[in-house]
């Protein structure tokens, strides 16, 4: 070992030096010009960034100015904007590692969020979160067997698919879905495209205006796991459903996806809510909720194919899961208070899914899904605290509170359900020949319901608007039950089903009208605006009563008031065209003001659905005919149209029309039984068929024995196919 001359050991390598600064320091050169004027550093000379005017501009007595501000010159600026820019590229290289090694479905999942406009900085970190939840759950999760595989449905946190689980053989067995305690990644995980306050005005929107009517989930259980982030009543498809049926009754521009455009209210959220909807494996009380939500957004759109399809599937997951059956356990059985929150979810869902199959079935004219013979759950409870709790117009702070009758409402929709239900296997699937007998016992079922109503929904005067649905729900079902007999008398009771139908319209048309003296177009949706399309098949063919068209002027006047955002009430005003155009029917001066009032002379509305070929007629000639009274002895030569279909509809009417080389090759003999009842059966609808009147699936001869039950009468009931009142406006054939 040496030593040095200070006695160092210099056989060991001496210390490295300390680190020099990491940045330079600019002590000993003085002040230093962060940002040069233009013409400074044009010139490459120094300048010394005095403003408004620097050294060297002012000496050559040039024009001086800056390309920055002084904000933009400091370093402090600089240095962040770099530390900005460093953060930008570690999330774009984060995503596109992501993109590298996740799988398709990840990948194709953070793509379709940036094309949504999400930004890359904060998705990345929902990836990372995802990710680290993903692990975690992992390794606490046991082993998935096949059957845990089949019916555990999945959890999603962040963009990731994790944690199924096997259910208990009860709950497998029981058909329910598992318990969902997990939050998810974010409180406002949801995949809700929306700043939480949209989020809570379409909310408010949509409970206050349309659930109260349509209560297909129940409101309290959703919000709780909404906060708590629970999926158990609460979904991704349920909460996008909701804020797109929301936005459908908001007039705020961020609510439509052009905020130009009101036809594109709720289709940001609908699209993600379509997208959740592929993804959903399993049923379950929200995914049931949620396609019904959605069902209502494509009727309001007008796509009857689409309404008609979510409908159904929401029915048969009802059905999947044994909501209509009553469950083993009763109230002595002392549930834990989870056993009858989730009993209370099951019978309100299964009674929310209930109604809609048949309002919805009811509106088309179709067979509803669900029989109630099939039935063994208990109509939903009448709660007293929940019938006065305050309800009142949301956004609207001058309208006073009042009590909501929630509670009753629900009930009694159900209640009325079940009888429209019955009226629709009657008229669709009839297991007996048609009596009179039969459908004055259908009446009395409705007169026993609407006179058995408690007094809190008993009138309309200042009721909330899903009162007023409650009865004019009432009247369009009855209406219902008798239009198709408007030619037919009852042989033992003076009742007349003509005298029925019109009253009921007046009373349909009289409660839409009160609507909008309340709330204006305020919570209208597809089915009251069905409701008035239905009054007006009976009005149109009581003109030029005074009443009639009155009634029939006002509801053109409605329909062009919701049009421009309402793609039902365009086609409402489309099916009142054509049958006033197949009918030959000349409208009173304000009626036909009313009808046409947005729509040019020899134009069209441009939304008839002519997929079939047709060539459609203009609605209205260039000068109108003058008024002809059905006693007239001349009438309008009657014309074969193609009937015009709602936006998008996928269904035909019962007599729909053919091409003259069809007709002109089918033998008068030889007609279908639907085209011997369209004789005597009133079906204005274009995508509505007309009842059956008898079964005929086992009938070896189908068309001669409908021919000669109509002609001999059924019991109780007979048919005027000769001169009746509205002949000439039908278009029914009196011969043969």
């Amino acid at each position: 070992m040496s030593a040095g001359p200070l006695g160092l050991d210099t056989s060991r390598p001496s210390p490295p030096a300390p680190p020099g600064p990491l940045k330079p320091t600019y002590a000993k050169r003085g002040r230093i010009t962060i940002v040069a004027c233009v013409y400074c550093r044009r010139r490459k000379t120094k300048c010394d960034g005095k403003r408004p005017i620097c050294s060297q501009c002012q000496a050559r007595d040039g024009r001086c100015f800056y390309d920055m501000n002084e904000e933009q010159r400091r370093l402090t600026y600089l240095r962040e904007n770099v530390e900005q820019l460093s953060d930008q590229k570690s999330s774009l290289e984060s995503l596109i590692q992501n993109l590298r090694v996740g799988t398709e479905e990840e990948a194709m999942e953070i793509l379709r969020r940036l094309r949504g406009g999400t930004d890359p900085q904060s998705l990345a970190e929902h990836v990372q979160a995802g990710r680290y939840l993903a692990q975690r759950e992992n390794s606490n999760s046991s082993q998935v067997t096949m059957a845990g595989d089949y019916s555990a449905r999945e959890h999603i946190f962040g963009l990731t698919r994790v944690g199924t689980r096997t259910l208990p053989d009860n709950e497998i067995r029981a058909g329910r879905v598992p318990n969902a305690h997990s939050p998810l990644g974010s409180r406002a995980g949801w995949t809700v495209p929306a700043e939480p306050e949209l989020v809570e005005h379409l909310l408010s929107l949509y409970f206050s205006w349309q659930h109260s009517f349509f209560q297909s989930f129940p409101e309290d259980l959703f919000r709780k796991d909404m906060v708590s982030g629970r999926t158990k009543f609460c979904s991704k498809l349920l909460m996008n459903g909701i804020c797109a049926a929301g936005c459908l009754l908001s007039t705020r521009p961020e609510a439509r996806r052009d905020p130009n455009d009101p036809l594109t209210a709720g289709t940001i959220f609908f699209d993600e809510g379509i997208y959740e909807l592929r993804k959903t494996e399993t049923p379950s009380i929200p995914s049931i909720a949620g396609l019904f939500v959605l069902s209502h957004v494509e009727g309001y759109r007008g796509r009857m194919s689409r309404m008609w399809d979510y409908s159904g599937r929401s029915a048969r997951m009802a059905l999947d899961l044994n909501l209509h059956l009553r469950s083993d356990r009763t109230s002595s059985d002392h549930l834990s208070p989870e056993a009858e929150i989730e009993e209370k979810a099951r019978v309100h869902t299964f009674w929310g899914c209930f109604i809609a199959d048949q309002i919805i079935s009811f509106t088309l004219g179709r067979l509803p899904q669900i029989p109630t013979t099939a039935i063994t759950v208990e109509l939903p409870r009448i709660s007293p605290e929940e019938d006065d709790m305050p309800w009142g117009p949301h956004g609207d702070k001058e309208e006073p509170l009042q009590p909501g009758a929630r509670s009753t409402t629900f009930h009694e929709v159900a209640a009325l359900s079940k009888i429209v239900n019955s009226t629709l296997l009657l008229f669709f699937a009839p297991q007996e020949v048609m009596r009179g007998s039969l459908l004055l016992e259908e009446f009395e079922k409705y007169k026993m319901w609407y006179a058995r109503l408690p007094t809190i929904v008993s009138t309309t005067k200042d009721a909330p608007p899903h009162v007023i649905s409650l009865h004019m729900y009432y009247h369009a079902a009855v209406l219902l039950l008798f239009r198709p007999f408007l030619k037919a008398k009852f042989t033992n009771n003076p009742l007349s089903p003509s005298e029925v139908c019109r009253s009921a319209a007046a009373s349909i048309s009289d409660l839409f009208s009160e609507h909008r003296k309340s709330f204006d177009t305020v919570g209208i949706y597809t089915f009251q605006l069905h409701c008035l399309l239905t009054a007006c098949t009976i009005h149109i063919i009581n003109v030029p009563a005074i009443a009639s068209t009155a009634y029939l002027t006002k509801a053109c006047d409605h329909f062009h008031d919701l049009a421009h955002w309402n793609e039902w009430a365009t086609g409402s005003l489309t099916i009142i065209k054509g049958l006033v155009q197949k009918w030959s029917i000349i409208l009173p001066g304000e009626a036909d003001t009313a009808l046409y009032r947005n729509t040019p002379d020899g134009l069209t509305d441009g939304n008839l659905d002519n997929a079939s070929g047709h060539q459609t007629d203009v609605f209205r000639t260039s000068k109108r005919m003058a008024f002809l009274n059905p006693s007239s002895s001349v009438v309008p030569k009657r014309q074969k149209l193609a009937m015009p279909r709602l936006p998008g509809a996928a269904f035909l009417e019962s007599g729909q029309m053919e091409s003259d080389s069809d007709v002109e090759l089918k033998d008068s003999k030889g007609k279908s039984t639907r085209e011997q009842q369209s004789n005597f059966l009133f079906a204005p609808f274009p995508n509505q068929p007309a009842p059956l009147l008898e079964p005929i699936h086992t009938s070896m001869q189908p068309e001669v024995a409908t021919e000669t039950s109509v002609a001999e009468g059924f019991d109780g009931l007979s048919f005027d196919d000769g001169g009746g009142w509205f002949d000439p406006f039908m278009g029914y054939n009196s011969g043969p």
